[in-house]
């Protein structure tokens, strides 16, 4: 049975008998939709009224795909059907999880919720097989966290505490894929079906593929990213949530008012949901929830992410930054961040400044369209990025020859443009950004970061004083170049 994505999972429920129903759903992606799904699921399924001896539950992260199994291979005592549910299964977790899990750790811990936070925060434990003592050593806590200032960011040991308080355990880092896959391929029991539930999954996994053959995955991801596709696909299931939870409860919403809710609360869906249940409690008899119901009732949620900042540093643009800038700082982030955010943003400004001045640079315009920079112009940049890796890596064999008999593993570099050969549209948008800038005014503001730093280190002044004269100098071009080529 092919993929059904969760936009299509209601027909999908509309023309699919319980009966026609595949032995083993897979239920993946963003939480509330998973959960939607997964409700709807189970309520296809099995009858209220049989769930508490048709149904039977387990933990992905405390109990083994043993007990799930055993269970799911033992008939129920009053119920022909029965349904064994795996729910924040890991068996489709890789590498590629890791950002995904670090993302909602910090998402969580950062505003307290460390019950929200522990289960992404334990997955990703396992996955990177460390425990709770390892996370004294930098060099670990770097894989669960970046340290501010040489020190664990202030969610971290709270968090730790909290897991350890409610007896919690890194679940072990063990691989039970095939067995899985073996189960599915001899079958289950006549009207015995598993139902999976998991955040992330690795698509290239066999036992992905098995189920996807044998059985059935709702997809509930949605995209991340930044670009204009994914924002729009963010946009179109919050608005359905939006939609969704108003006709339940006969009433509607304002154009303004909803792009208020959607801005004001971000891409998290649960916080969405709570701010609707909010909005509609506070209408009360009336039909139609407007704008000054959104602003009365509802305060900021969205953490406006670093790079909306940096952004708004790379495009010059004064306001937006110092807007960004003091509700980062709002939200909890020590300015020692922020500067590292601006060293980082204005470093890759300055590779690619450097790309426009080579000789590959020619083919690159700013007049140039996304679909002229696709072809001739990103190949250029690759070529680049390919000398300077070689360049980096003949000038590491001369300091750091390799060992006698023994092959050096290859130079990653940091100076390389294109991060993923298959998105050339973070590349074209990173050029037109770096001809707001000359080369001097990108060298001149790396100097000065570096001096900020050592103020915000070693004197009293204000942090933020520090941060926002230096923006005023850069995004209003004022900056001192003379002397410094």
């Amino acid at each position: 049975m092919p993929l059904v994505a969760y936009n299509d999972f209601n027909e999908q429920l509309r023309r699919t008998q319980a009966s026609d129903w595949p032995a083993v759903t897979l239920i993946c992606g963003e939480e509330m939709l998973c959960k939607k799904a997964f409700d709807a699921t189970l309520t296809h399924l099995v009858p209220e009224s049989e769930r508490t001896m048709g149904v039977e539950r387990f933990d992905g992260g405390e109990d083994t795909l043993g007990q799930a199994l055993a269970s799911l291979n033992t008939y129920a005592l009053l119920s022909p059907d029965k349904v064994v549910v795996l729910e924040g299964a890991r068996l489709f977790y890789s590498a590629k999880a890791q950002q995904g899990l670090r993302d909602k750790v910090a998402q969580a811990a950062q505003t307290g919720e460390m019950k929200k936070a522990s289960r992404p925060f334990l997955n990703l434990m396992a996955l990177l097989g460390i425990g709770f003592d390892d996370l004294s050593a930098a060099t670990h806590r770097k894989k669960v966290a970046d340290d501010v200032d040489g020190q664990p960011v202030v969610w971290l040991n709270p968090l730790i505490d909290y897991c350890r308080e409610k007896g919690l355990r890194v679940p072990e880092k063990k691989d039970d894929a095939d067995t899985l896959k073996a189960a599915i391929q001899k079958g289950f029991p006549d009207r015995h079906r598993l139902l999976i539930t998991t955040d992330f999954v690795d698509r290239r996994k066999a036992l992905f593929k098995a189920i996807e053959e044998k059985g059935m995955v709702v997809d509930c991801t949605v995209p991340k990213g930044e670009s204009r596709a994914d924002r729009m696909a963010q946009e179109a299931v919050m608005k359905a949530t939006v939609d969704a939870a108003l006709a339940q409860a006969g009433k509607s919403i304002r154009s303004d008012a909803r792009q208020r809710l959607i801005e004001w609360t971000g891409f998290d869906l649960r916080m969405l949901s709570n701010n609707l249940e909010k909005l509609i409690s506070f209408a009360g008899g009336r039909k139609m929830i407007t704008g000054a119901d959104v602003t009365a009732v509802l305060q900021r949620t969205r953490k406006d992410p670093i790079f909306e900042f940096t952004g708004a540093v790379a495009d010059r643009n004064l306001p937006e930054a110092l807007a960004f800038m003091q509700r980062l700082i709002h939200d909890g982030m020590h300015p020692l961040q922020l500067l590292s955010a601006i060293a980082n943003q204005l470093r890759r400004l300055l590779m690619a400044n450097a790309f426009i001045a080579s000789d590959q640079g020619g083919s690159w315009s700013p007049h140039l369209s996304f679909p002229q920079f696709k072809s001739a112009p990103f190949k250029a940049v690759q070529a680049n990025d390919e000398k300077t890796t070689t360049l980096i890596k003949a000038w590491d064999d001369i300091l750091n020859p390799p060992p006698e008999k023994k092959s050096k593993t290859a130079v990653s570099s940091d100076l390389a443009l294109v991060k993923n050969p298959r998105s050339p549209f973070p590349v074209f948008q990173t050029l037109k950004k770096a001809d707001l800038f000359s080369i001097e005014e990108l060298r001149s503001a790396i100097i000065d970061l570096s001096d900020i730093d050592l103020r915000m280190k070693s004197t009293g002044q204000d942090p933020q004083a520090l941060l926002e004269s230096f923006l005023i100098r850069l995004c209003g071009g004022r900056l001192k170049v003379e002397g410094r080529r």
